[in-house]
């Protein structure tokens, strides 16, 4: 077993990046629409929802540390860093209220961002947030909640082991990539991170810590929901993942298939109170890359990089 703290309460923020940010910004919200609307009206002014403007001259925090994780949204990238005026929305909520603080605060960034032209992000990923430009009204954590992102391929051309074409059974060719979820710590959990990755095999660890997190999520929140007194929770360092975990980060009904379908183990090691490692099991000899490229992992983890979510429900749950 391996333990770690659970704080009572978390904080998310997200900014909107514009031109002209307008002063009064609690006016603008509470004339918000969409299923999260009473949400909004009923948090408002309270420390579950503080919306502020700042001027980009004195921040203090740095709008070029927000990245745009899609080549396709660095235009967006770029003029977030530019923006000379920003929103800012906070919620400081109790772990219990979670994710519905989190979802009703990016519902409110995402408002501010269509009324005023600007560019939303999420300050606790470090990543600009894409469309769709109104929040699910369910939690989805391929939502860009964990701010996953594949890091460039062979280390933007700095890796010097050979072409994986070239030399297919260098399984263990290089220790490039690590990867670190950055979002996990706003429900109340570690981040997870997996090292020592080759490149060939980085998708398949990255799946493989999507994976592992809506696992987590998923026994936290049940663990949450026993009301315990204890802020201090223990987990099986040995974990076993299904298909439907797998499924459950894509929020969809619809299995995203696994072959085989059987369950795939992974063991914890808690690095620091909030950061584990992900690796491989017991039983399992050789390195992280023999066992990423191995028979025991699911094919599927080698080859999704997206998958279409079921389509939103109309009501907020």
């Amino acid at each position: 077993m391996i333990a770690f703290p659970v704080p009572a309460t978390t904080t998310s923020r997200f900014a909107v990046a514009a031109e002209r940010i307008p002063h009064d910004l609690p006016g603008l919200l509470r004339g918000a629409g969409g299923p999260y609307a009473a949400h909004i009206a009923g948090r408002l002014g309270s420390p579950h929802l503080e919306v502020v403007r700042e001027d980009g001259a004195r921040l203090r925090w740095d709008p070029a540390r927000i990245l745009a994780p899609r080549p396709e949204d660095r235009r967006r990238e770029r003029a977030f860093r530019d923006a000379p005026e920003f929103a800012v929305v906070t919620a400081c909520a109790p772990i219990t209220d979670q994710p519905r603080a989190v979802q009703v605060a990016r519902a409110a960034a995402l408002h501010l961002a269509a009324a005023t032209g600007g560019v939303p992000a999420d300050l606790v990923t470090g990543h600009i947030l894409t469309p769709p430009a109104e929040e699910r009204t369910r939690f989805v954590l391929a939502d860009q909640w964990l701010g996953d992102e594949l890091p460039p391929f062979r280390a933007n051309g700095r890796c010097t082991a050979p072409d994986p074409d070239r030399d297919p059974e260098g399984v263990n060719g290089c220790s490039c990539v690590r990867l670190r979820t950055r979002g996990l710590r706003r429900f109340g959990l570690p981040e997870l991170q997996i090292g020592d990755v080759a490149c060939p095999h980085d998708l398949a660890a990255l799946n493989v810590l999507r994976t592992a997190a809506r696992r987590l999520l998923t026994d936290h929140w049940s663990w949450l929901s026993t009301g315990p007194a204890d802020r201090t929770r223990e987990v099986d360092a040995a974990l076993s993942l299904a298909e439907s975990d797998f499924s459950d980060f894509w929020g969809t009904a619809r299995r995203v298939h696994l072959v085989p379908p059987n369950p795939f183990q992974i063991r914890l090691a808690l690095l620091t109170p909030r950061l584990l490692a992900v690796a491989p099991p017991d039983d399992i000899t050789g390195t992280v890359n023999d066992w990423l490229c191995g028979d025991t992992l699911p094919l599927g983890m080698y080859d999704v990089l997206h998958s279409p979510a079921d389509p939103p429900h109309s009501q907020a749950a």
